[in-house]
């Protein structure tokens, strides 16, 4: 018997770490979007920003599916 994993809601504030990336960050703003949540979140500079010549963004917005809680 398989069992679903419940993912637990996120909040502006929420530190979380995307799962495409890697990076961690804060959340700005969360909309629903049909029966999923789209999460905004603002990336914290991170050390290699400096060297590269095209930075990821300072942001994304992602669903909740491919986000962590960062702690």
């Amino acid at each position: 018997m398989a069992t679903s994993k419940r993912v637990k809601s996120l909040h502006v504030g929420d530190r979380v770490r995307a799962k495409t990336t890697g990076r961690v960050g804060e959340v700005t703003e969360v909309r629903k979007d049909g029966g999923h949540d789209q999460v905004t979140v603002a990336y914290e500079r991170q050390p290699q920003d400096e060297h590269l010549t095209t930075p990821a963004r300072d942001g994304v917005d992602l669903p909740r599916e491919l986000l962590d809680r960062a702690t």
